[in-house]
């Protein structure tokens, strides 16, 4: 199973934690600046020599919206893992992709994701006979389109087998706006030397890092650190100075939050790394954050892999007390169109803080929109789906931030004369701090307005109070999740959606 499979399934898990912990439970998740478009996938591969090998798979994936290429044709190049190893289609002859040699070629008439994912084959890796620690090797892949073209080269390398242990999970009461420190340790508890080791954590959108170390780099939603040191066999170290993060102001309480801490070889982390790196970070300039060594001494042989299927990541998990609720309200309007008419109503949802809407298992917010009798929907925005009470629409954005507003642009035609009303309702994902403003009204032609006309516009109108209730749950249940999901993140969807401040 790969690094990234692991990850997927620890995320899982963290995420299941948070659906049982309930609608007040924060979901630490990335809300900003991961890549935009459709991304082609193949992570890079250590292999111990004599080895059974590793399965790796090819597979694309977009965090903002699901996608359909058409005519597609892969063509899968292994010719230059020549003297390091060797690349077989894992399921050969029962996938749409054939190998001759060192090419593998696929094709789709259509291929479409599900859930953001669309995979493409999955390949076998084995080091040769002949290989030795520090061979090095490529596999490129080329995915085209009708519709585009994607590229990816991944390294192969045959790396020493080394054994990696993090320490326990951590558990802390915090509030709102809190800094709080870590205290990060690792664990050689293999035979060999390990020649230093790399940390890689999120801090997007729970967290600001108020410490930024000169031995890591920053990137938009995660950061990616280096140490030195060498790793004496079965010996544990700790940080230098406990690592520091903030949660920030805008974290719903009371619930829980999360962070997960990776510990790798540099060559296992290569895949992290890339991910920071292609957000352009910055180095941090506050000192070097050092691991405490033990006596060492012993000199390890170069790449090196931890060759198990354990995740090396360290969970902190953190009780989250106070009182700190987002408000959600409605947005509503009014419209104006003669009869016979279509007027475009921009209809949505506002959180007006002071925490965010997280939403994991479900949307931050859902939107009813109940038209006003009078009228027809001509135009159903991407997002929304009709239902009993009118149109629902899910927003895609976790978390909704403080200031943050969703607007879908419905079409309305105007079939009769005189102020038309309908409702716009909407529900946060966790629990409401007014709920007073949860509905507002949708007015066509408001008596007393500009008079009719053919163009249309929008602009806001009252609100409609009504007055609701929202429940937390917390269960027992929770512990044994979050502690089995101990990745604790998930990649955030962000969906064609319209945006407004």
């Amino acid at each position: 199973m790969s690094r990234s499979r692991l990850l997927r399934a620890a995320a899982w898990l963290g995420a299941c934690a948070i659906g049982v912990l309930g609608a007040n439970a924060v979901a630490p998740v990335s809300a900003v600046a991961l890549p935009k478009g459709t991304q082609l996938r193949l992570d890079h591969t250590a292999l111990v020599p004599g080895s059974f090998g590793k399965t790796q798979s090819v597979y694309l994936y977009n965090y903002d919206t699901d996608f359909t290429l058409n005519d597609v044709a892969v063509t899968i190049d292994t010719a230059k893992l020549a003297g390091v190893a060797t690349a077989k289609l894992t399921f050969e002859g029962s996938s749409p992709c054939e190998q001759s040699g060192t090419r593998i070629t696929c094709s789709f008439d259509t291929l479409s994701s599900e859930n953001l994912f669309a995979g493409i084959t999955t390949l076998t890796f084995r080091p040769e006979a002949a290989a030795k620690v520090g061979d090095e090797g490529e596999v490129s892949v080329k995915v085209t389109s009708r519709d585009q073209t994607f590229t990816k080269t991944s390294k192969v390398t045959i790396s020493e087998k080394v054994a990696l242990e993090v320490g326990p999970i951590i558990t802390k009461k915090v509030k709102p706006g809190d800094t709080f420190t870590n205290p990060l340790t690792v664990k050689n508890t293999g035979g060999n030397a390990i020649n230093g080791v790399d940390l890689f954590f999120f801090y997007e959108s729970m967290f600001t890092v108020p410490k930024r170390y000169d031995n890591c780099d920053y990137g938009t939603f995660a950061a990616y650190c280096h140490f030195e040191a060498t790793l004496a066999p079965q010996q544990e170290y700790v940080l230098s100075e406990e690592l520091p993060l903030q949660l920030r102001p805008q974290v719903p309480a009371p619930g829980v939050a999360g962070a997960s801490f990776a510990w790798s070889t540099p060559i296992d982390g290569r895949d992290n790394f890339d991910m920071v790196q292609a957000t352009k970070p910055t180095r941090g300039t506050q000192g070097t954050l050092r691991l405490v060594q033990k006596p060492s001494g012993l000199r390890a042989q170069g790449a090196q892999t931890e060759d198990s299927f354990f995740l090396d990541t360290q969970s902190v998990i953190l009780t989250v007390e106070g009182t700190n609720r987002s408000d959600v309200s409605a947005v509503g309007g009014q419209v104006r169109a003669a009869v016979g008419t279509t007027v475009t109503a921009k209809l949505g949802v506002k959180n007006l803080g002071p925490a965010y809407a997280s939403g994991i298992t479900e949307p931050a917010a859902t939107v009813t929109v109940a038209p006003p009798a009078g009228t027809t929907v001509t135009t159903v925005p991407a997002g929304c789906t009709k239902a009993d009470t009118g149109y629902v629409c899910r927003t895609n954005v976790h978390p909704l931030e403080v200031g943050e507003a969703v607007t879908w642009d419905f079409g309305l035609r105007v079939d009769a004369a005189g102020e038309l009303t309908g409702t716009v309702t909407a529900k946060s994902s966790t629990p409401d701090a007014t709920p007073d403003n949860d509905v507002a009204k949708l007015v066509v032609n408001p008596v007393g307005g500009a008079g009719a006309g053919g163009g249309g516009g929008s602009d806001d109108g009252p609100s409609l109070p009504i007055t609701g209730q929202s429940g937390i749950v917390l269960g027992g249940a929770a512990a044994v999740l979050l502690a089995a999901g101990a990745a604790l993140f998930v990649v955030t969807r962000r969906r064609r959606t319209r945006f407004v401040a």
